[in-house]
């Protein structure tokens, strides 16, 4: 059996601003196409801190009430 709490555990260091972090959550319903145009980084580390923030597992939230 996994336990899934090791991933949380985990430290993750981060370069990214408050501001580049607002930006995200602002305009996450932007394909990682475009977020690349206005953030400098790359889509893996884009998806990488959406997931960090939540924002994956929002997203598959507001899907199941669709």
């Amino acid at each position: 059996m996994k336990n899934h709490r090791t991933h949380r555990n985990q430290v993750y260091v981060s370069s990214w601003t408050t501001d580049q972090d607002c930006y995200l959550i602002e305009h996450h319903h932007l394909s990682l196409q475009e977020l690349c145009q206005h953030l400098p980084y790359s889509e893996e580390e884009i998806q990488m801190r959406r997931k960090v923030l939540g924002l994956t597992q929002r997203d598959r939230q507001m899907l199941k009430l669709l």
